[in-house]
């Protein structure tokens, strides 16, 4: 329980909860406005994935050198300039005369709430720090719960906005919420944050700090590896090339002290990889869903975006439930496995939908989703959290979550190969077949587990 000594916890942490909430609002909000701006823009149905690929792409990359900034500058200053990033976002995609111009918007709203995050931690754990006390738990679960409750009312807000504003009310309602976090910020007291201790260190050795070569080519290895993704064409020259930056990322990363991909973490257990690979499965199979089928319910049933955002809700409103459910529950592994079981049960009704199917059919859907999607997150993360050595836990947060946009950028690249021609029944039903065989690959991926508690019980019985 936070004592008398913490006052002002609620001033401090009012900014840090709205800016974590701007990432996954964004995401939702769009799920339910892709199909109109595309249409507004003479884009085919496909290039919705343009609008939604930059975001993860910018996040996978924005996240890890975020975090780095706040080690080697004063998080503060990063959190600020996180929220400016997000403002110029949203004036570029009001004032944008061009699909160009969205992608652009995209991009700077991903590296901006990147920033979210990392800063958040960091301040927290200053704070406390100069006030002699241990982070209490609740502090760090109001920031975790921000982005679950923007989570909740994105579909729902998209399709108001979009009805309402048009497609600019989408990009324009990050202008009055940046805004409300800028204010919230000046006004904070100047004994709730910590100045960054000052350093003997010159200007050219804290460049070399954030590991610019390492930068460079995981960026390299990324674009090449999505535009793999994006476009079937030069592909011998594509894989090629991806295949070398990743082997050029690996080589730079191992002979720095102190990488910006930590690729010797991922060399420590097979256990701590595998829930790597798990991550990956989990965002693409939540993706997928979660963007393919508004666009599919706006298209091809003709629903309107704000009913749209009404059948999604029970979607975020269940992942949030279940998350909080399950919380205390450390059976990670049968969790883990229900989570899987949801998403074969919601893969076989996405098979049976068409256009004649009853709302209330798809509202089913989207409650087992969002039940698996709450379970996987948190037992999957709980999982990473036992695996994580002691003294490399933020790294290893880091690289998860770093890996969670990675599954994104895949699920946004199916959907631009299935609904090119648009939205339609037999597009919907090919986003199952690759849910299902990311299942597969999940339950491949959790067989480690198994075999971990099945090593220790030998090692046991030869013992005695």
């Amino acid at each position: 329980m936070v004592g008398s000594k913490d006052k002002g916890l609620a001033k401090f942490l009012a900014p840090l909860v709205l800016g974590n909430m701007l990432n996954p609002l964004n995401s939702t909000m769009l799920a339910t406005s892709v199909l109109t701006i595309v249409t507004v823009f003479k884009q085919e149905p496909g290039a919705g994935a343009l609008l939604i690929i930059p975001l993860y792409f910018t996040s996978a990359i924005g996240q890890p050198l975020m975090g780095r900034l706040c080690d080697v500058f004063n998080a503060g200053k990063i959190n600020l300039f996180g929220f400016l990033l997000i403002l110029l976002s949203g004036i570029v995609g009001v004032c944008a005369q061009s699909f160009g111009w969205l992608i652009v918007s995209r991009i700077l709203l991903g590296l901006g709430s990147s920033a979210a995050y990392p800063s958040s931690i960091t301040l927290v754990k200053q704070r406390y720090k100069r006030l002699g006390m241990e982070v209490p738990g609740i502090t760090l679960s109001i920031i975790a719960i921000a982005g679950q409750v923007s989570l909740v009312f994105g579909p729902f807000l998209g399709g108001v906005l979009l009805e309402s504003f048009g497609w600019k009310g989408i990009f324009a309602i990050n202008i009055p919420l940046v805004l409300l976090g800028l204010l919230l910020s000046v006004k904070k007291k100047k004994d709730n944050t910590v100045e960054k201790t000052p350093t003997n260190k010159t200007a050219l050795q804290l460049f070399k700090d954030l590991d610019p070569l390492g930068l460079l080519a995981f960026c390299a290895f990324l674009f090449t590896f999505l535009m793999t993704l994006l476009y079937d064409s030069y592909l011998y020259i594509k894989i090629p090339s991806a295949i070398l930056l990743l082997m050029l990322l690996i080589a730079i990363e191992l002979k720095h002290h102190k990488p910006f991909i930590d690729i010797k973490i991922l060399s420590l257990n097979m256990f701590l990889n595998t829930t790597f690979l798990r991550q990956i499965g989990i965002n693409f199979i939540i993706y997928l869903f979660l963007y393919g089928l508004p666009q599919w319910m706006e298209q091809s049933k003709q629903i309107t975006p704000s009913n749209v955002g009404l059948i999604m809700l029970p979607f975020s409103l269940t992942a949030m439930a279940f998350s909080l459910l399950i919380a205390k529950n450390k059976n990670n592994k049968l969790l883990l496995i229900t989570g899987v079981l949801c998403v074969i049960v919601s893969t076989i009704g996405i098979f049976l939908l068409n256009t004649a199917s009853p709302v209330y059919f798809i509202v089913g859907i989207t409650v087992i989703i969002g039940a698996a999607l709450g379970i996987l997150t948190v037992s999957n993360q709980a999982t990473l959290y036992a695996e994580a050595p002691d003294d490399q836990v933020g790294v290893c947060f880091g690289l998860f979550r770093t890996v969670g946009y990675i599954g994104a950028i895949l699920a946004g690249s199916s959907l631009k190969h299935q609904f090119k021609a648009g939205a339609t029944d037999a597009g919907l039903h090919q986003l199952a077949i690759f849910s299902l065989v990311a299942c597969g690959l999940i339950v491949l991926f959790l067989l480690p587990l198994f075999f971990k508690k099945r090593k220790i019980e030998i090692d046991l019985e030869i013992t005695i």
